[in-house]
């Protein structure tokens, strides 16, 4: 039992069955026989709230990953993803690296892959107040978090053997597993339109290729500009199917 405070108790599971089970065999007498099957029965009961209670949090993971969960994905980390899609890193020889963000390095590559995010979010949410620059990071911002909480290993992170930090990309084989994940994560957001999401994408890649110079010099600049249309092409049918009609 737990003290819920004014002389009120909370009592447990199986506290509680027992009080109904006492109750349903009360005969006015001054002692209650419980039946095997019925203390049987209870415990069954028992034992179903308690599995649901223990695979709640592995059930809400789960409809994460699948793009069916409660919440929609951050739209900056959509934009995260989208940009490591138009920057073409689907391969560890084409990945963004991960630096502390209080380096030079780590600040001038997190600032040019956040530039397009950040462009696409404000679209999209249609909130233009900029995010801290703490938060604007790879390594140990939210955005990435909640990305890679979503796309699981879809979204990979591997040591740099060259310098002292990470590797960030999509894996060539799960690029379409995680183009149509975003098509339909963003088909979930009831005021979104198509025209925006054009935007939000055009925005992005502008923003992208104005910081795009941060990436060069350090030869992480792998875009496309071919691949960049059919990347959009391919988010917007994504979009547009999850929405239930297809262009």
């Amino acid at each position: 039992m737990v003290q819920a405070g004014d002389n009120v108790l909370l009592v447990g599971i199986e506290a509680r069955l027992t009080l109904a089970l006492m109750e349903d065999q009360a005969t006015g007498e001054d002692h209650v026989i419980i039946k095997p099957a019925d203390a049987a029965a209870a415990e069954g009961t028992a034992m179903r709230i308690y599995r649901k209670w223990s695979t709640a949090r592995l059930n809400q993971v789960v409809a994460l990953r699948r793009g069916q969960g409660s919440e929609v994905m951050q739209a900056i980390s959509v934009g995260l993803v989208i940009a490591l899609l138009v920057n073409r890193s689907d391969t560890e020889g084409r990945a963004v690296a991960k630096w502390d963000h209080w380096t030079v390095d780590g600040k001038q590559v997190d600032s040019a892959i956040f530039a397009g995010a950040e462009a696409f979010a404000a679209e999209v949410s249609r909130n233009r107040s900029s995010r801290a620059a703490g938060e604007q990071r790879l390594k140990g911002g939210y955005a990435l978090s909640e990305a890679r909480r979503r796309l699981a290993d879809r979204l990979v992170v591997t040591p740099d053997s060259k310098n002292d930090g990470e590797l960030l990309y999509i894996p060539a084989q799960r690029r379409q597993e995680v183009i149509t994940f975003l098509g339909r994560d963003l088909a979930r957001r009831p005021k979104l339109t198509e025209s925006v999401l054009a935007s939000a994408f055009d925005l992005l890649v502008t923003a992208y290729r104005g910081a795009a110079g941060q990436l060069a010099h350090r030869g992480m600049i792998f875009e496309r500009s071919t691949d960049t249309r059919s990347l959009k092409e391919e988010l917007l049918r994504r979009f547009s199917e999850a929405q239930g009609s297809p262009l």
